[in-house]
């Protein structure tokens, strides 16, 4: 399953690279050359992000016992960039739980008004959770994030995620952590 999202995403990103900026001849508007402007920032491109933070679960069983649980969680994405739309395929888990998370989606960033180094976005994805000797579990997952940018190509910056997972436990999933986003 996992291997057929990855050849998803690079069928799909290989035929969205644009030409290369460069010199545009003849009369106006006949649209010969190249064109573009030399200095732009690359629309498209790959970004990994690395996170690290504190995932809490809460879950209620059918015998109505409540279960409140905060550990340690690590996590990556891989990411395809579409203007201001970040589309990801992500993993992370929380080790003290034994719970792995698949997940993909789309994250909207944009620069906050006034400080062109500060982004500021939310996002919208899936993802498939495996707890324990449980069975797979289906999530819903919107977030918020705000990052920091380093250079042109790495943002630091901290987000929060909620799981609302559809199963017969009522089980919520809330992330908050730091991630480290390099943009090549």
């Amino acid at each position: 399953m996992l291997t057929r999202i990855f050849v998803f995403i690079i069928i799909f990103s290989a035929s969205n690279y644009a030409q290369e900026p460069g010199r545009t001849d003849g009369v106006e508007e006949s649209e010969f050359g190249r064109g573009g402007y030399p200095f732009a920032v690359a629309k498209n491109s790959w970004s990994f992000q690395a996170s690290l933070g504190s995932g809490r679960v809460n879950s209620e069983s059918k015998s109505m016992l409540k279960e409140e649980v905060t550990d340690l969680y690590y996590g990556f994405k891989i990411g395809y960039k579409l203007d201001f739309f970040d589309f990801y395929v992500g993993y992370s888990r929380i080790e003290q739980q034994n719970s792995d998370f698949y997940g993909f989606g789309v994250t909207r960033e944009r620069p906050a008004v006034g400080m062109p180094d500060i982004k500021l976005g939310f996002s919208l994805g899936s993802e498939l959770i495996k707890r324990n000797e449980l069975d797979i579990e289906f999530a819903i997952i919107p977030g918020i994030n705000a990052g920091i940018m380093l250079n042109n190509h790495f943002i630091l910056g901290i987000d929060y995620r909620r799981s609302i997972v559809f199963s017969d436990y009522n089980v919520t999933v809330n992330r908050f952590g730091a991630y480290f986003k390099t943009e090549f």
